[in-house]
């Protein structure tokens, strides 16, 4: 129970750029429910709706500050928005509010944001990553992302123009917008935000509705304002959040200021009082998930081969699937086989991700030690196995709309069913009984390759 003490004691005593100039922002109230509107995809510019995205099934958390305040910050149209936290490395002294972290070097999947807006329907935002973000360095210049997104048609307000307030995940997965982060910037916790902050950017791209739109806010290490029906998790060390399960977080590196620039609001360094005046400590909604990887690690996640997207041998009937995939399924792009994060025994951080297939499927991952028909594959089902030699299959899995991920082989690591030294070749195989192009009701996606290391 004294744990959000402690923890509240260590945000406030943060130290704070000497140069910080800050100014008292006020804090708007949500007055309606906080929706959660799915998962945005950004390689496809589609969703995945349904049950909470923030409590589904993710990777690792390598930071979490998702512990809601019943409050949002209403951005000025054009206004650029700064704020930062910490993601602990492994040299972090353990603490309280100062856990050690769990790993070196992260690679970024997901990332989470919650917002309120009075745009009619639909909005657009841009968001940036900065790794090492110096907060309020009085330079006057916003600083420029290292990783920027733009999401494009996301929900906002009611059609009349009334208030609506949203979470959303956003997926990275497929899209080649992976980016890597070092906890504590460099590596090397000093005890000071401005060498161990990661930072992130917020803007209202296209903003027709004047102010009053932006970040919820989220924090509130020491449970001040609660919000009904909520239990937070505390501060977390980068991977696990106490007190709460898998709860909401409240950050860690929380400084309760954040950066303005760009627009109509004055620049400069707000905050919002701190736990004074009414006024909560607390920091914008951010949460980021992914794989642990060491920056150390020299093994390329591999490269996709064998494709039924008119690139190399024809497809069973002419189904050509989309550029990278496999021959066309039922819903028309086929299946597309992607490799990430480090395929080394050692790190254990390799994983595959199939995506273009219709939901609620079963299908498997195939693993051979040679590739079919000199790499082109050869007809198989409705499209073209790529495997061949010593083969394994994993566990069937249902698949998902929004993709399928696999972080392990039935259980055990990627690696341990790759070929140490050399080439293994991956493959998905699913069912497609409905509309099935070729009428075999079953079908493949492309394959991919990678070289294991110790």
């Amino acid at each position: 129970m004294l744990q959000p003490v402690l923890l509240a004691c260590v945000a406030l005593s943060s130290p704070l750029p000497a140069t910080a100039q800050l100014s008292r922002a006020q804090p708007k109230p949500i007055t309606t429910d906080v929706k959660d509107a799915g998962t945005y995809h950004l390689a496809s510019g589609t969703w995945t709706r349904g049950a909470s995205s923030l409590l589904a099934t993710v990777p690792d958390s390598l930071y979490d500050n998702t512990c809601t305040v019943g409050m949002y910050y209403g951005m000025g149209d054009g206004d650029v928005v700064w704020d930062s936290g910490r993601i602990p490395s492994m040299t972090s002294p353990s603490g309280n509010g100062s856990l050690t972290g769990t790993a070196d070097y992260w690679q970024v999947e997901k990332f989470y944001i919650g917002y309120c807006s009075f745009e009619p329907l639909v909005t657009s935002l841009d968001i940036g990553f900065k790794d090492c973000y110096s907060a309020c360095d009085n330079t006057g210049t916003l600083p420029q992302p290292d990783y920027a997104f733009s999401l494009l048609n996301v929900p906002a307000g009611t059609a009349s123009g009334g208030l609506g307030c949203w979470t959303v995940t956003i997926s990275l997965l497929n899209s080649s917008s992976f980016f890597g982060i070092s906890p504590d910037c460099d590596g090397v916790y000093e005890d000071n935000p401005t060498t161990d902050s990661f930072g992130w950017s917020w803007t209202q791209s296209i903003p027709t509705t004047g102010s009053d739109a932006g970040p919820i806010m989220a924090g509130d290490p020491s449970g001040f304002f609660p919000v009904s029906g909520q239990v937070c998790g505390g501060v977390g060390d980068g991977t696990f959040f106490p007190g709460g399960g898998p709860g909401p977080g409240t950050g860690i590196g929380v400084l309760d200021q954040f950066e303005v620039g760009n627009g109509p609001t004055a620049p400069g360094c707000y905050w919002f009082g701190g736990y004074s005046a009414a006024n909560p400590l607390s920091s914008f909604y951010m949460r980021l998930s992914g794989y642990w990887e060491s920056p150390f690690c020299s093994g390329s996640p591999g490269a996709a081969y064998c494709f039924g997207d008119g690139t190399g041998a024809l497809c069973p009937c002419g189904n050509l699937g989309a550029l990278g995939s496999g021959c066309a399924n039922s819903g028309g792009s086929g299946a597309r086989l992607t490799g990430f994060g480090c395929p080394s025994v050692s790190f254990n951080g390799f994983g595959l991700h199939v995506s273009g297939v219709n939901g609620a499927k079963p299908g498997l991952l195939i693993r051979g030690d040679l590739e079919a028909g000199g790499g082109l594959g050869v007809p198989a089902g409705d499209g073209r196995l790529c495997t061949t030699g010593a083969s394994q299959r994993s566990q069937v899995q249902v698949t998902s709309v929004g993709g399928t991920s696999f972080n392990d082989w039935n259980g055990a690591s990627m690696a341990t069913v790759g070929n140490i030294g050399s080439v293994t070749n991956f493959q998905f195989w699913y069912r497609d009984p409905v509309g099935s192009p070729c009428g075999t009701g079953f079908n493949f996606s492309n394959g991919w390759r990678v070289w294991f290391s110790l």
